[in-house]
């Protein structure tokens, strides 16, 4: 190409007096290509041992199992995560332990459990505990003069004396067997667990118009701190009962005059009360004893008939009061 400055084609520049030829200029070369390095290469972390951390939380034999999976394939392929799979294995196994042992208590304590149910003691309820009487109802529990009357048909029955503790007369005199005192009457501070009672109230009623035909009633009732003691109060009762009935008991009264009192052997008269019926030779009075407990509360009775012949009256009547007192007593 002729460059306009030089249309001729002279170029000073590239004169050369020698006559040589310019050398043309080496060519340019383009730039060589540099890569980046590469970065360094890490192995994938093991799915497996990964899985084996979440599982040992969720499901521990899963997680327990991908653990070994992980461990295994860490080994071949030399992927990252064996601490991973580790920790899982850990954990996974503590937590089957743990386990294991939880499932062994409760088994043994149920074991254990269902054999105080299949036997259980005389005194345990697996229930609520059972109603209690409050000590300052005591008295509210005894029949009035005037439901006396109808129980034992003797419409001349008159309130007498009143007790707030079991105590003895000594114008009752002597005894040769002390333990049968409370098979002879009610309220005998030999027979009873003083220390254990709350409240104590006791009434006598008697029909002394007709000498040949009188009616004598003493009823009383214990409140006890719980219901086991009154049971263990009854149990005392029907215990001297047992030792001293089937025989006679002499008793000496201040004027030492000796009267003999035949027992009979207790009965069952149903519904938790006892009976026994009491003698009095010679005079021809025929008394019946008569006792039972419900919840807190322990009864303790004696109804004594002049001129009856035989003893069914009283027993009646004995267990008409009894019964009386037990509807009376939540439960």
């Amino acid at each position: 190409m002729t460059d306009p400055q030089d249309p001729y084609g002279y170029n000073p520049f590239s004169y050369d007096p020698l006559g040589r030829v310019p050398l043309d200029p080496p060519p340019v070369q383009p730039p060589i290509f540099t890569a980046p390095p590469l970065p360094p290469y890490h192995p994938p972390v093991n799915p497996f041992a990964t899985l084996s951390l979440v599982f040992a939380f969720v499901f521990a034999p899963a997680g327990a199992i991908l653990g070994h999976l992980g461990l295994a394939q860490i080994r071949r392929t030399g992927e990252l995560g064996r601490n991973r799979a580790v920790v899982g294995l850990v954990l996974s196994y503590s937590f089957i332990t743990m386990t294991i042992l939880a499932l062994i208590t409760w088994a043994t304590l149920a074991g254990s459990g269902s054999d105080r149910i299949a036997a259980p003691p005389a005194t345990t309820s697996t229930g609520p505990p059972p109603p209690t009487v409050a000590p300052e109802t005591a008295a509210t529990l005894l029949p009035g003069v005037g439901d006396l009357k109808k129980i034992t048909g003797d419409e001349n029955l008159e309130a007498g004396q009143t007790w707030d503790h079991p105590s003895r007369s000594n114008r009752e005199g002597t005894i040769d067997r002390p333990e049968c005192w409370g098979s002879i009457g009610p309220g005998s501070p030999d027979a009873y667990d003083v220390d254990a009672i709350s409240s104590y109230r006791a009434q006598a009623f008697t029909d002394t118009r007709s000498l040949l035909s009188s009616v004598g009633v003493i009823q009383a009732v214990a409140v006890f701190h719980d219901a086991p003691a009154a049971q263990s109060q009854l149990a005392k009762v029907l215990d001297g009962w047992h030792q001293c009935g089937g025989s006679t008991v002499n008793v000496t009264i201040p004027s030492g005059q000796t009267i003999p009192f035949s027992l009979s052997a207790p009965a069952d008269a149903g519904n938790g009360v006892t009976t026994m019926d009491v003698e009095h030779k010679g005079i021809r009075v025929h008394s019946v004893r008569a006792t039972a407990a419900k919840a807190n509360v322990f009864i303790d009775l004696y109804l004594s008939y002049s001129g009856k012949s035989d003893g069914e009256g009283p027993r009646q009547a004995a267990v008409g009061v009894a019964n009386y007192i037990l509807g009376k007593i939540p439960g």
